[in-house]
């Protein structure tokens, strides 16, 4: 997991001035209140070498996640009971590759 913050973090670092627009298309209720959820969840978190996650980042880095969970998970993640339980869920998604990926690919 430590390695998976750092390489956020490194591409948070080169990407401190972009904008991230939400895709138009985004309708779905159980996508959009995730995102909102796992956005929120995001920002402030302070990364390893003291960035401070911004809301475009973590609006950026929660499209992942949400590209990225499964349905189950999306599921787990918008009706878990506390702040611990919804980021063990969305750690679980930002350690696969593909969500690894997806935040690199967006932030830099």
């Amino acid at each position: 997991m430590k390695s998976t913050i750092t390489m956020i973090a490194a591409a948070v670092a080169f990407s401190a001035c972009s904008s991230v627009k939400l895709p138009e298309t985004v309708v779905d209720p159980v996508t959009t209140r995730g995102l909102d959820l796992v956005k929120a969840e995001l920002v402030g978190v302070e990364l390893p070498g003291g960035i401070v996650v911004t809301e475009p980042i973590a609006l950026t880095l929660a499209e992942c996640v949400v590209e990225n969970a499964n349905e189950a998970e999306m599921a787990q993640i918008i009706a878990a009971p506390d702040t611990a339980t919804r980021n063990n869920i969305v750690s679980t998604v930002f350690e696969r590759p593909e969500t690894i990926s997806c935040a690199m690919s967006a932030l830099t």
